[in-house]
């Protein structure tokens, strides 16, 4: 099978760790970690305040052979609101463990999966830690861990990926099943929470365009209702769009990303709840220099609620890759600026504030 389909078997289902003796697993194994640091500043003078976030994520694959695999990965992070030079909340500790499993049936074209999202993270916030762990949950903001833990899911799923000239396409289809949990302190006793179960389906295509390559991806995920407590609500359903194009441009490689996130009107407490839209455009561009590959970066992202403009921000950054031996490290550093509107009087805050990550890849 190409490598292009194979990459989109990859991006349709999980990825892949395998079943075989120990020590074959050990040595074949994988681990990945992305130490990132986010710190954004909302407003200005007496009046700001800022929300920042250390993640600590980390990825183990060990692969058993070319049929069955299965990942595990899991996260430390610490989030903390600040306003007056002085901590107003903080949430720190481990997310929720995610274990994962592929089984490739035929010439690799069909994939299974099945994943269990196990409870390790922290549950039953007190209210001191609520304004932390809410701020760290949003679509258009860019911090890398938006929830400290979401309850035992379930989720399983099929992928399959075929040429046809040219092109090549892929498909695939999942469910998730969550269940209840105590998500925070409320005057002393737990404040229950049900994730609403989700259904997603993802078409995916590439092809050579020139000396580079045109990738396309579309996903639906449709949603059930949330249950908060005794009171139910439903966060609406989402389409993601995606678009990627690379060429080489005299000696470096010139990568154009664009992705569209739209939230379809919901329901909370009986009122309509606005649909909303984020929408990011990227370029970096991949210079060789000796054994180092440096790429700078540029990002804009346009968010929209109920039709009215809620948000922008541009960022500039920088990237590295760095061989280390059996190491992969891939630092990189980015600065952001932007305004957040009210979509209530159109009055914008100012929003500014770095991000900073090293990526280490051992196999």
């Amino acid at each position: 099978m190409p490598y292009s389909t194979r990459q989109l078997v990859t991006l349709l289902a999980a990825t892949a760790l395998a079943a075989s003796p120990l020590a074959a697993q050990l040595s074949n194994a994988s681990v990945l970690g992305a130490p990132t640091y986010t710190s954004l500043t909302f407003g200005s003078g007496a009046a700001s305040r800022s929300v920042s976030q250390l993640a600590m994520p980390l990825v183990v694959i060990l692969p058993f052979g070319e049929k069955f695999s299965v990942d595990v990965s899991t996260a430390f992070a610490s989030s903390a609101v600040k306003a007056d030079d002085s901590t107003s909340s903080e949430i720190s500790g481990l997310t929720d463990t995610q274990i994962r499993a592929n089984l490739r049936i035929g010439a690799e074209n069909l994939l299974f999966t099945f994943g269990v999202n196990l409870p390790t993270g922290q549950y039953s916030v007190p209210t001191e830690q609520q304004e932390a762990a809410g701020q760290i949950g949003n679509d258009f903001l860019f911090y890398p861990i938006s929830s400290m833990g979401n309850g035992l899911a379930m989720t399983g799923g099929v992928a399959y990926a075929f040429p046809a000239g040219n092109w090549n396409f892929g498909a695939g289809a999942s469910a998730r099943k969550s269940t209840e949990f105590a998500a925070f302190e409320v005057a002393s006793s737990d404040f229950r929470f049900t994730p609403a179960d989700e259904y997603r389906v993802s078409l995916n295509a590439d092809r050579p365009v020139g000396d580079g390559a045109l990738s396309l991806g579309l996903t639906y995920s449709a949603f059930g209702e949330d249950i908060a407590d005794t009171t139910t609500y439903s966060t609406g359903d989402r389409i993601i769009a995606t678009a990627g194009w690379t060429f080489p441009v005299r000696g470096s490689d010139l990568f154009l990303s664009a992705w569209n996130l739209y939230r379809l009107d919901g329901e909370v407490l009986g009122d309509e709840a606005p649909g909303e839209n984020v929408f990011n455009l990227a370029a970096a561009l991949s210079i060789p220099v000796r054994d180092l590959l440096v790429q700078p970066n540029v990002e804009a992202r346009l968010w929209q609620v109920g039709g009215v403009k809620a948000g922008n921000l541009a960022t500039v950054g920088l990237r590295l890759r760095v061989p280390v031996g059996p190491l992969g490290l891939f630092p990189s550093a980015g600065y952001s600026v932007g305004t957040l509107y009210s979509t209530v009087d159109g009055t914008g805050t100012s929003v500014s504030g770095i991000r900073a990550s090293i990526t280490l890849r051992y196999n």
